[in-house]
């Protein structure tokens, strides 16, 4: 067949509305059966099947489609796509040349403009009355004629109808009917941000719509005075597109599965049903799946509490290296399923051994979980898993080298003196409305910073007058997270959080209480002091934490919630010290270095009985609890760890110990110095990313 002849065969068969159709439910549909294909495009009944075979054979002979023989399916063809695409441009360009205007909606596809849609939505999305919204829509509509386009977008519509709703000051309406959405610029930005770094295509996807929800929270979860003051960088909302969804962090007890086992719900139907817990094996697995699927709706910590007796009710006497083997293959485990949740943070608190159970066994448990978390910590640059020593009596030497040995191989690791404290630092004990008796399961709300060195900075060394915007400022804090308080009790009520809903103890959510972070004491500090000051820094900084705990606690109990204070570390503040240098043009070295999150320091402290005094006195006077982290230098040796260790614990209640090491770019492995990648050679290094 000549070539004009075939061309002209090809027009004929598509000239068919029917055969059409089927090209397009391929295309779109991808590989289908007769009997798919035959009911997708339209042809039900028996008495249709010859009309369909007719049209099928018809696109097969001329090689528009084809049939999968071993498959039994048909599938567009080279040439089929080609017609269909060049049939999609006739039919643009005939709609261009009509005179009309069209629309590429967002339906991906393009429709003739009608002023009653933008009307539709005004009504539906915005609430306007009906009156307003037509005075606007025909306004729109009068402005999109004298475009003289030949065809619009949904979002080009959308901004000119925002664009005369802000001339007309109807602000509110605007807000309400804003396309949530990142630019082009910003979202190739991101893209090649995460080339250049160790980030991957999940946390691009994950940023962007992070930023999404953050938009949706500025523009209607957020009261406008506390947006205003995020903005502005008097607070700092971490984690903002997560702020109205889902709660920040999560504390267990694991015992608490033993009488009352996990029963995942119809939301969680793509993981496997947990059976009740009679051996190791099932204890394995309820923690795996627990702790897989509750990481993913946090967005900061999940702690686990009593590992160790949890572990200890299934006891079975293996040698020491079959435990630490089979230990470290759970770290690995979780760390694998964990590695893209939401959450920053899995920690473990190894708790003092129960009373009323195999001491001995769990003693053994213990040492054998710090081993095996030395070995998973030496094969990742930067572990989500993370665990916290809480010996109570049972502090010994074994306990001393386990910890050091975790330190040499580049990971963080706590040693808690008091049985009160979270891996991130917060008080355990403060965390429940209720008491001890109901702490086996609480979430709470944490992302709210305040930047105590704006305060200072504009009090003009005024130490009064910083108190009493300090107290300004955390009555409009301890609302924001009221306010915030409700959306995520809706996202629970809805359904949302379908892993956290399943806990046992899912009233004991209910507290969530609140807590309110300070950011930037030392600075604040250096900013009050002055000469004639008679106090000194350790007594200014215990009446700024004792004014900022109790003005929280009692503007909390008026609304009948509980309200904490704490110094952590959270994602996001070190731009309120990128936003002061701007606004005030501070030094070049305080642009350098963020303000200080909980409280700093390196091993030396021990050589300081006053030092160390200081320290506790600050942590413990905070109400929801404090970070304090110790540095060793890259080049220490293990000496150096286990004498640090020994002459803090009892001492600073909760210390957080890191060797800082820095991440190779190009391999990935662990640096302690010199600059160079001793693996590959490569100087490309960066910091170890900072744990929740």
């Amino acid at each position: 067949m000549s070539s004009p002849r075939r061309v002209r065969t090809i027009y004929s068969v598509i000239a068919s509305p029917n055969r059409l159709d089927i090209l397009r439910i391929l295309n779109t549909k991808g590989p289908l059966s007769y009997s798919e294909l035959k009911t997708l495009a339209g042809f039900k009944s028996k008495k249709e099947s010859g009309k369909f075979a007719y049209h099928l054979r018809k696109l097969v002979k001329q090689t528009l489609i084809s049939l999968n023989r071993a498959e039994r399916k048909y599938i567009v063809t080279s040439l089929g796509r080609l017609v269909l695409n060049l049939t999609k441009q006739i039919e643009e360009q005939s709609m261009l040349e009509s005179g009309k205007l069209y629309v590429r909606s967002s339906r991906q596809a393009m429709e003739e403009f009608n002023a009653d849609r933008i009307l539709q939505s005004l009504v539906k999305e915005a609430g306007m009355p009906v009156e307003l919204a037509q005075k606007i829509a025909s306004e729109t509509e009068s402005r999109v004629y004298k475009f003289q386009t030949a065809y619009l977008t949904a979002p080009l519509i959308r901004e000119i109808v925002n664009s005369i709703l802000v001339e007309h000051g109807y602000e509110e309406y605007r807000h309400k009917l804003t396309r949530l959405g990142l630019p082009v610029a910003d979202v190739t930005e991101l893209i090649s941000k995460a080339g250049d770094s160790p980030d991957s295509i999940d946390t691009v996807l994950l940023n962007t719509s992070s930023k999404v929800f953050a938009e949706y929270a500025i523009l209607t979860k957020i009261p406008r005075d506390v947006s205003d003051a995020h903005l502005s960088g008097d607070l700092n909302i971490s984690n903002l597109g997560s702020w109205s969804l889902m709660p920040d962090s999560i504390y267990v007890d694991l015992n608490l599965f033993y009488s009352n086992p996990y029963i995942l719900g119809s939301k969680l139907s793509s993981i496997p049903r947990l059976s009740s817990i009679k051996n190791f094996d099932a204890a394995f697995e309820t923690l795996e799946i627990f702790s897989s699927a509750v990481s993913r709706e946090v967005t900061n910590e999940v702690c686990l509490d009593n590992l160790i007796s949890y572990l200890s009710k299934l006891y079975v006497p293996r040698t020491k290296e079959e435990q630490v083997k089979m230990f470290a293959r759970m770290f690995s485990s979780l760390a694998a399923s964990t590695a893209q949740a939401r959450a920053k943070s899995l920690t473990f608190r190894l708790g003092e051994p129960a009373k009323d159970e195999d001491v001995s066994s769990q003693l053994e448990l213990r040492d054998s979980l710090l081993d095996a978390y030395s070995r998973y910590v030496e094969n990742v640059p930067v572990p989500v898993i993370h665990i916290e020593v809480s010996p109570g009596r049972y502090f010994d030497r074994k306990v001393v080298e386990g910890i050091s040995n975790v330190i040499s191989k580049g990971g963080e690791i706590a040693l808690e003196s008091e049985g009160k404290y979270l891996f991130s630092g917060l008080r355990l004990d403060s965390l429940s409305q209720k008491g001890a008796a109901s702490r086996e399961a609480v979430a709470f709300l944490q992302n709210l910073s305040v930047n105590l060195p704006r305060l200072a900075y504009e009090s003009n060394k005024d130490e009064t007058y910083f108190r009493a915007k300090l107290s300004l400022v955390l009555q409009t804090a301890v609302n924001a997270l009221v306010n915030r308080k409700e959306y995520v009790r809706d996202s629970l009520k809805r359904g949302l959080l379908p892993a956290i809903s399943q806990i046992p103890t899912v009233a004991s959510l209910e507290d969530m209480p609140l807590i309110i972070n300070l950011v930037g004491l030392n600075s604040a500090i250096s900013n009050l002091l002055s000469d004639r000051d008679s106090l000194t820094r350790r007594e200014l900084g215990m009446k700024i934490i004792e004014t900022a705990s109790k003005v929280t606690a009692d503007k909390s109990e008026k609304l009948q919630q509980k309200g904490l204070v704490s110094m952590v570390h959270l994602d996001g503040v070190e731009r309120f010290s990128e936003l002061d240098v701007e606004k005030y043009g501070r030094s070049q070295e305080s642009r350098l270095t963020p303000y200080q999150e909980g409280i700093k320091g390196t091993f030396e402290i021990i050589d300081s009985a006053a030092d160390l005094a200081e320290v506790a006195d600050l942590s413990r006077q905070t109400s929801g609890g404090c970070l304090v982290r110790l540095a060793f230098p890259p080049d220490s040796e293990s000496q150096t760890f286990g004498n640090a260790i020994s002459g803090i614990f009892g001492k600073i209640p909760f210390v957080r110990f890191s060797r800082n090491p820095e991440i190779c770019r190009k391999c990935g492995m662990k640096v302690f110095g010199g600059g160079r990648c001793p693996y590959c050679k490569s100087t490309s290094l960066y910091p170890q990313p900072v744990s929740i």
